[in-house]
Formats: C-alpha cells, structure tokens, sequence
C-alpha cells in the first residue's frame, strides 16, 4: 500500500494502471487511466480502452497532465491517493483521488 509521494512516484512508472475514485470534474470519476509518460515533474496518463478520446490525444499523444506537486498537497489513506489544491485537504480543494491497480 502507498503511503507517501515517494512511493507514489516509484509506482506510477509507465505503464502503470489505476481507477480515478473522485474528481473535481464529475465525468472522470470511473476512469481506468494508462500512465504514459512519467518524470520528475509529473504524469501523462492516457485512457487504454479510447485511443482516441480527447484525453489520449492531449498534449501532443502523451496524454492528460497531472503534476506530482508537494507532498503536503497529498493524502495516502486505505489504497487511495488523493491530491487536493491547498495544505487544508477540503472536499472543495480536491483535485483527484485514485486507486492504483
């Protein structure tokens, strides 16, 4: 189980699966997500089963960006990753939850 971004970012390598929970845009919730490309900075990540849906497409075929951000921006709780905006971690600062797979 994940409990930190360190372990985050040695998981999330290229390649690597996993279910967004919760969303602070609604539609996504549901979605299987590819990682595509993975760095330092952040994490493309690409839906396997559209390859041709908009996010596959994004940013030149890399995929949808998500950036690591600060490790207090983060919680690991019960197989769940989820990043929020501010350091308060409010459901209104919520930005993505994921369980990886």
């Amino acid at each position: 189980m994940i409990a930190n971004l360190a372990q985050l970012k040695k998981t999330l390598v290229k390649g690597a699966e996993f279910h967004v929970v919760a969303h602070c845009r609604p539609e996504v919730v549901g979605e299987r997500r590819r990682v595509n490309y993975a760095n330092t900075v952040g994490i493309y990540t690409i839906i396997p089963s559209e390859p041709n849906s908009k996010v596959t497409k994004a940013n030149g075929g890399k995929g949808s960006f998500l950036e690591w951000s600060k490790a207090a921006f983060w919680e690991f709780k019960d197989g769940i990753c989820t990043l929020y905006s501010d350091v308060k971690k409010t459901p209104e600062s919520l930005v993505v939850a994921f369980k990886p797979i």
